[in-house]
């Protein structure tokens, strides 16, 4: 049995994002699983392609979040959003 180490209880948010790398690095669209206030569950077509740390837009209305990567499974990632 899997064990929860989640911080805070994750919602079912199943939308598109984006990943914004940093200075010059091209966006990579995503597509956001899950979210909490603490962070999130992502997926990336190529996870190679994703640095350690980067900031996620999820919609037009909520502000960017800037996130470090928690755990990488294929082209999943677990991601904690930082201050």
């Amino acid at each position: 049995m899997d064990e929860n180490r989640r911080g805070a209880r994750r919602a079912d948010a199943f939308r598109i994002g984006a990943l914004l790398p940093g200075e010059g690095a091209a966006e990579i669209d995503c597509l956001v699983w899950d979210q909490s206030e603490t962070g999130a569950q992502i997926e990336v077509e190529v996870a190679e392609t994703v640095p350690d740390e980067f900031t996620l837009s999820m919609t037009a209305y909520a502000k960017p979040r800037r996130c470090k990567v928690a755990w990488r499974r294929g082209r999943k990632l677990g991601v904690n959003f930082v201050a």
